[in-house]
């Protein structure tokens, strides 16, 4: 008789833990098209009720140990999205609510009214933004680092024609860029331009985000002899410039060396085989110009290089200018680097890097608790989280206009359903049965 009863345990535990394992397979496949979702599997054990007799263990039917999440790389989707984001390989991305952290595979971002990348339930995105802390940290794409709008430095590579006639300097009348009216009627730019060999120009920043143009030109003073002179227009440097006159708008201004108080002309001079003789040593420059604009912004000091800056018989040209000046503009677009490193196009055609996607690492990844929407937390099972980024370490890459797709395989899931179904009316058919038994017993009376 107890054993009978003891059957009809069994069946009705086998009932609770297979309808238990069936929910499993029905959340699974109703988040068959959840971005970043990880199938789940019901853990069965067996259940053993007290008392028994030794030889004659009689099992109490099963139970769900646990309900594990899978973690196992989804397949990647295209988007074309900037900030639908996927990570190959390992690794979370951190979300923040306040002080609580969260974690998920789900990098389906957008950017809320303040500037701030956040997922779709308004949770902040935290990575290492630049200039930040080294600590993770939200993420503002509005907050462009503004510590290098003023130009710094300008290098400029290139070939000057070895074939070129040479000119004499040395009648050009020079008014400096050092904020004074001058008192000599300087030469025109088309005049500069009609004695030199060739010019370029470079749009530099001055510290308030302002945009100015310096033209340099290049004179052939003698046999692998150059000199390079760079002009900035009056009206930038002089707040007094009038409509005629040496100090007419539009006339060129000679940049000086600030450090030495010289006018900026700079000498090239070239070996017989094309190299420059002169080249500025590490860390130095051919000019540090000094440019006291009149805007109000602080005046710029500008390390010029013109280096590498070959001389061969061949038509002078220009083959690179880099300048390391921002400007002020807003964020027009987006990318991401797979080392997440977030690069913003500004309005003014100048690109900065905002900062950089974090990611972190558990120990045990399956030991997460879900909390739903995507979101995953730490727990006691899981240890503490190892704090990266992209590509460093055991992480894996961010990849930028994908998003990672589900793990749920939908023909396992039915055909893991089919199995759960067939165990679920096995246990009702013990429970059955063993009422009939009973009855049949009851009847004996």
């Amino acid at each position: 008789m107890t054993s009978i009863v003891n059957g009809l345990f069994s069946g009705r535990s086998g009932l609770s833990s297979h309808g238990t394992a069936i929910a499993v397979v029905g959340d699974n496949i109703s988040n068959a098209s959840t971005i970043g979702y990880k199938a789940s599997r019901a853990e069965f054990e067996d259940l053993i009720a007290g008392g028994q007799t030794a030889g004659k263990v009689v099992g109490s039917g099963s139970t769900i140990s646990a309900v594990s999440t899978i973690f196992e790389q989804g397949t990647l989707e295209f988007t074309n999205r900037a900030l639908d984001l996927a990570i190959d390989g390992n690794g979370f991305f951190v979300l923040a609510n306040g002080a609580q952290r969260f974690y998920t595979r789900a990098g389906n971002f957008k950017i809320d009214s303040s500037g701030y990348i956040v997922n779709q339930n308004d949770l902040t995105v935290l990575g290492f933004p630049a200039g930040g802390s080294g600590a993770l940290e939200p993420i503002n794409v509005n907050s462009v680092s503004q510590d290098s709008v003023a130009t710094t430095s300008v290098s400029l590579a290139g070939n000057l024609d070895a074939s070129s006639s040479n000119v004499s300097t040395s009648g050009l009348s020079e008014n400096l860029a050092d904020g004074t009216s001058p008192s000599s009627e300087p030469h025109t730019y088309s005049e500069l331009s009609a004695l030199a060999d060739f010019s370029t120009v470079v749009q530099v920043f001055d510290s308030l985000g302002a945009q100015h143009t310096v033209t340099f030109f290049a004179f052939h003073t003698g046999s692998n002899a150059w000199e390079m002179r760079g002009y900035v227009n009056s009206e930038d440097v002089d707040g007094s410039v009038s409509g005629g006159g040496p100090n007419s708008t539009g006339s060129p201004r000679l940049i000086y060396d600030g450090n030495t108080g010289s006018t900026g002309i700079m000498s090239l001079t070239y070996n017989g085989d094309g190299t420059r003789s002169n080249p500025p040593a590490t860390g130095s420059y051919d000019l540090t110009a000094s440019i006291p604009w009149n805007n109000g912004a602080d005046p710029s000091t500008i390390n010029i290089t013109f280096d590498p800056f070959t001389q061969y018989s061949g038509s002078s040209n220009i083959l690179s200018i880099s300048q390391d000046g921002q400007g002020v503009g807003t964020v027009v677009s987006l990318s991401i680097d797979s080392d997440g490193e977030i690069s913003a196009r500004l309005s003014n055609g100048q690109s900065a890097v905002i900062g950089t996607i974090g990611l972190v690492n558990f120990a045990n990844p399956e030991g997460l608790t879900r909390t739903g929407n995507q979101l995953l937390q730490q727990s006691t099972a899981s240890g503490e989280p190892v704090v990266g980024k992209p590509l460093t370490g055991t992480f894996g890459g961010v990849e930028s206009g994908r998003v990672e797709l589900s793990t749920v395989d939908i023909a396992q899931e039915f055909v893991r359903l089919i199995t759960l179904q067939r165990g679920f009316q096995a246990n009702s058919r013990i429970i059955t049965t063993i009422n009939q038994l009973l009855n049949d017993i009851i009847q004996l009376a």
